[in-house]
């Protein structure tokens, strides 16, 4: 008996198949990519192959290697699920807020004001 993928399962193989489809893209393997990262080929190729969940730092690590941002990667990889017709592992959008600025409007934010210099900072608790 299969066992029924869950949406996160599937969405996890679509990146996992993305990340693949990168390497191959700029002309790498997986054994290359992972001596370039820092990851065992055997760990890496379990990744794409969506033996294991991908961990977000491998994600990171790939892309910066190859130039490419991880939400573009990961963007890509949800419109492979798409394309591959999997109804059931569509990743469900958060329902956009009003408070909460859209695309469109994504400018850069500041966490707080501050009229200390950048010099005079006292955020030295963990020195």
């Amino acid at each position: 008996m299969t066992r029924v993928k869950t949406p996160a399962e599937s969405f996890n193989a679509a990146v996992g198949r993305q990340l693949r489809a990168e390497i191959a893209a700029a002309g790498s393997s997986i054994a290359a990519m992972a001596r370039e990262i820092g990851f065992a080929r055997s760990a890496l190729d379990n990744y794409v192959t969506g033996k294991r969940a991908i961990p977000v730092p491998v994600v990171y690590a790939v892309g910066a290697a190859l130039g490419v941002a991880p939400h573009v990667i990961l963007s890509r990889a949800e419109e492979r699920l798409g394309a591959e017709g999997d109804r059931h592992a569509s990743v469900i959008p958060f329902p956009s807020r009003p408070d909460v600025p859209g695309r469109r409007q994504n400018d850069a934010e500041v966490a707080f004001d501050s009229p200390l210099p950048h010099d005079a900072d006292t955020d030295d608790l963990y020195d």
